[in-house]
Parts: C-alpha cells; structure tokens; sequence
C-alpha cells in the first residue's frame, strides 16, 4: 500500500487526471483503491483527496534477535539498576496513594 501511495503522489501529486488515466491506472497498478480519488463533476476529472496527499509512510524498523549472551546481560543490567531504586520511598509513596484513593471514594460516595 505504501508503494502504491508513493507512486501516486510522485506521479498525480495535485493534478487532474480524467476518467481513461484512472482505469490505465487500475489495470497497471495494485494496491489502488477508488476511494482514494475524488470526481470533480464540473471539470469532470479526478483528484487524489487529501489524506492520500498527505499521507507520509512510517519508516520500517529494523530489529535485530539478541543472542543469548546479550539478553542475559541486558537482564542483569536491569536487575542491577533496580536495586538503586529507594523501595522504602516507593512503597510509603504507594501506600499514601491507596489511602488517598480510599478516601476520596468514600467522601464522593457520602457527598
């Protein structure tokens, strides 16, 4: 589908084109779809409509498969990292959040 965007905004861009241009363009090209194009009953012509316009295809990324070796130290690394983490702090913060929750469900269930 990208493809066949691209070749049409590279192509048509904002011109017009008529009626024998499109279906050329349906037997030569897959992928087209005919909502993509808008008729101008009173140039008797059609346009690409904007989304296709405007349309920008997203980049591919490239994943590449750990091996096991590198999987294993980026676990560890993370393990490492969160022994840093002040799990006293986290869980008094955690703690004062339930507690705030509980309450402000009660006082909206009275009030």
């Amino acid at each position: 589908m990208d493809k066949a965007i691209d070749h049409l905004q590279k192509t048509i861009g904002e011109r017009a084109i008529l009626k024998e241009e499109l279906d050329a363009l349906f037997d030569t090209q897959e992928g087209i779809e005919r909502n993509w194009f808008e008729y101008d009953e009173s140039e008797q012509v059609y346009y690409l409509v904007p989304e296709i316009l405007a349309y920008e295809a997203k980049p591919k990324e490239n994943f590449e498969a750990l091996g096991l070796g590198e999987l294993e130290e980026r676990i560890v690394d993370v393990l490492e990292q969160g022994k840093s983490v002040k799990w006293g702090k986290l869980a008094l913060a955690m703690w004062l959040f339930f507690l705030f929750i509980v309450v402000y469900t009660i006082i909206e269930t009275i009030a």
